[in-house]
């Protein structure tokens, strides 16, 4: 059988027989056209593929496919801490730090295990200690629900992300800890940020709630109240928030001592202390409230138990003041810039706000030697949030031929050249990594053609 490039007389078939069969994947055409079912064998320059309403697996041309879609199968694991190391291509490579030189920057990682990535192609390295994640994801929609005091639903679900459609709430009950931390990505298509944030609500079938906190991010100012109480809480305003068009968002929250914590791209912008928070009223619920009818996507959800304690406080603020011919209220570059956190140069950042000079010999055992001016101290990784480099003219990898792009459930991805396919497992090389033999349990997407120009105006809706 040739291998075919069109399936449209397919797919009037596909939503009811994809249902009844609950296949494992779907693979998406360069005419969008899509096919329920699983991979049976895939190389490079052709898929083989096995599904429902085929009569046996057919063959296709790979340079048709745009991408797979795939369940992953993450392995429960007890490490202490996760390195992330961002590349100077965009990738995002996670796993436990086993080592840290002029030369490299290796990660054991359970989906590819000893990673050794060349240091001239690392950008940073951040580690964040690894807690026992209450959830994960979003993996899909089940479980959450939509506000019923709306028309239609606001939010739908795809490619490891919740994207808005309109204004509208989509929350889970019974999912937050008393005291827990909270971790999104967010990005948005319209002029600012217009999202609500809904915590500890007694009701996910609602967006307007009489109990719980609520964080509205208005552009660069976000807003805290009590919804028992309509105490106003506090605000606080981000450039981050004013200049970019997606950000990392964390929230501490207790419903014990009313402490709320707010972090914008791992900056400690400010803490709250609710006074009366035992007039409160509160649940277990989480709402993520689109504000606006323009996209927003979330995803990277991280939800794990806190132990309450503020270990830092945020930076000094300058008060407010007015500009003479200026909008009142609103910093001059050189107050901006003074601020800003100035960069602590050759400095690593521990987990209690402190910051350590010095380079790190060895990583043992999670345990991490540091060579400083006073003499070389050991202490456990996880206590480390950021890893101080030495200066090198960075390098970017080239773009080959035969490179896929292999996105994982927090939403980061990798990309490398596609090699051969074994049983559950794809092997490739890159110019960051070398060699290296991947878990596909690991990917929910993989991208294919990835360099091909007239392709991306048909990805790009996809993430929207």
């Amino acid at each position: 059988m040739k291998p075919r490039s069109l399936i449209s007389c397919l797919v009037p078939m596909l939503a009811g027989l994809a249902a009844a069969n609950d296949p494992e994947a779907v693979v998406r055409f360069t005419n969008n056209d899509r096919l329920a079912g699983s991979v049976v064998s895939l190389s490079a320059d052709t898929l083989v593929w096995k599904s429902p309403v085929l009569e046996k697996p057919a063959p296709f041309f790979l340079r048709r496919v745009m991408d797979i879609s795939l369940p992953t199968a993450e392995p429960d694991n007890t490490v202490e801490h996760e390195a992330t190391v961002k590349l100077t291509n965009g990738d995002t490579i996670c796993g436990q730090l086993a080592s840290v030189t002029n030369e490299s920057i290796i990660l054991d990682t359970w989906y590819a295990g000893r990673l050794n990535i060349n240091r001239l192609m690392v950008t940073d390295v951040k580690i964040a200690t690894k807690s026992s994640f209450v959830y994960r994801g979003p993996n899909g929609i089940e479980g959450w629900k939509q506000a019923t005091d709306k028309d239609k639903p606001a939010w739908i679900y795809g490619h490891g992300a919740f994207r808005s459609k309109g204004m509208g709430g989509i929350a889970r009950e019974d999912l937050l800890p008393a005291e827990c931390s909270i971790n999104f990505d967010i990005a948005w298509k319209g002029d600012a940020i217009a999202l609500k944030l809904l915590v500890f609500t007694t009701d996910a079938t609602t967006d307007n709630t009489n109990s719980g906190y609520e964080l509205s991010f208005q552009r660069g100012s976000i807003y805290l109240r009590n919804c028992k109480t309509s105490s106003f809480l506090g605000n606080v305003s981000s450039q981050v928030l004013m200049e970019n068009d997606r950000a990392h968002i964390e929230i501490r929250a207790s419903s014990k001592s009313g402490k709320v914590s707010l972090h914008v791209n791992e900056h400690l912008l400010e803490v709250w202390t609710d006074q009366d928070v035992a007039k409160g009223k509160f649940g277990r619920c989480l709402h993520f409230v689109s504000q606006t009818p323009s996209p927003q996507r979330i995803s990277g959800i991280k939800i794990a138990p806190w132990d309450g304690v503020v270990d830092r406080l945020p930076d000094q603020r300058l008060g407010m003041w007015r500009q003479i011919g200026g909008i009142p209220g609103m910093p001059t570059d050189e107050q901006k810039a003074a601020q800003a956190e100035k960069p602590k140069e050759g400095r690593m950042e521990l987990a209690n706000g402190d910051s350590l000079q010095g380079d790190v010999v060895s990583v043992t055992d999670g345990m991490v030697s540091v060579k400083t001016p006073l003499g070389d101290i050991k202490l456990p990784v996880a206590r480390i949030r950021t890893v101080a480099l030495k200066k090198v003219d960075l390098e970017r990898c080239i773009r080959r031929n035969g490179d896929i792009r292999a996105w994982f459930d927090d939403g980061t991805s990798i990309v490398f050249r596609l090699d051969s396919v074994g049983e559950g497992t794809l092997s490739g090389s890159s110019q960051n990594f070398g060699k290296a033999t991947f878990r596909i349990g690991a990917f929910n997407r993989i991208e294919f053609n990835i360099h091909d120009p007239d392709l991306e105006e048909k990805r790009a809706p996809e993430d929207w």
